[in-house]
């Protein structure tokens, strides 16, 4: 029956330029280029090294942990959580992993920014430090 109705829609439609529809044609060429573009303009990506650093940052501070201990604590080395916190680098998951196994914070909020994915005794804290990186960052 499916078949039979996308037959009768294929035979009756025409297309812009008049044609007849032939569903082997289509595919354009220029409709697989503007997927990306369209989908990158419309979906803010989350998980940018600019947007996960200060959200690791935030994890840090809320813990009341120095960059040291932190990064000694996910055997992480400590100059690259500097350029992790700072934007500069993205984070490896096995290292998101070792965050999530050691504090209990997600994957959802480290790469996505999903609050609910915090520890409920972390998220009032984490929140206040996010918002003033946020102001930092824009001023």
């Amino acid at each position: 029956m499916i078949l039979m109705l996308r037959w009768l829609m294929e035979l009756i439609s025409t297309r812009q330029d008049g044609n007849n529809f032939d569903s082997k044609l289509r595919t354009h060429a220029h409709s697989a280029e503007m997927k990306p573009k369209i989908l990158n303009a419309l979906i803010e990506r989350e998980s940018t090294p600019q947007k996960v650093g200060p959200r690791i940052s935030a994890v840090r501070e809320a813990l009341e942990l120095s960059k040291a201990e932190f990064a000694d604590s996910i055997e992480f080395d400590r100059s690259s959580l500097t350029k992790v916190e700072r934007g500069v680098m993205g984070l490896d998951i096995a290292v998101g992993e070792k965050i999530s196994a050691v504090y209990g914070v997600g994957l959802d909020f480290i790469y996505r920014g999903d609050l609910a994915d915090l520890p409920p005794e972390l998220r009032p804290k984490v929140v206040p430090i996010l918002a003033n990186a946020r102001k930092n960052a824009q001023a």
